[in-house]
């Protein structure tokens, strides 16, 4: 999140920025964090990921690859299952859960 930054204008921002559409966002689906999984990138600097899953609507742009991305696409729960992803499918099962509670795991 950039400072002064709200969690849901970061999502719509970080969207817009990975695949080129905008999006308006919803309801919180949950907060996920795994501890013991350190993220290293090429300059050193070191972070625990935090992820906060939203729904959204997409309400314009186009989906396209951008400087953040190689692939983009819109896929079904059962093909993710076989893709090489960032985190795990918890966020993708609790969105489709239908359960309005957010969360927390």
């Amino acid at each position: 999140m950039d400072p002064g930054e709200s969690a849901s204008e970061c999502c719509a921002r970080e969207v817009l920025e990975e695949t080129g559409l905008v999006v308006r966002v919803g309801r919180l689906i949950g907060v996920y964090f795994t501890p013991h999984k350190i993220i290293e990138y090429a300059d050193g600097n070191r972070r625990q990921s935090l992820l906060l899953s939203f729904e959204a609507e997409v309400i314009g742009g186009e989906l396209c690859i951008t400087d953040e991305t190689t692939e983009v696409g819109y896929f079904s729960p059962e093909q993710m299952k076989s893709m090489a992803l960032w985190g795990s499918l918890d966020d993708v099962a609790d969105a489709l859960s239908g359960l309005d509670a957010a969360f927390v795991r």
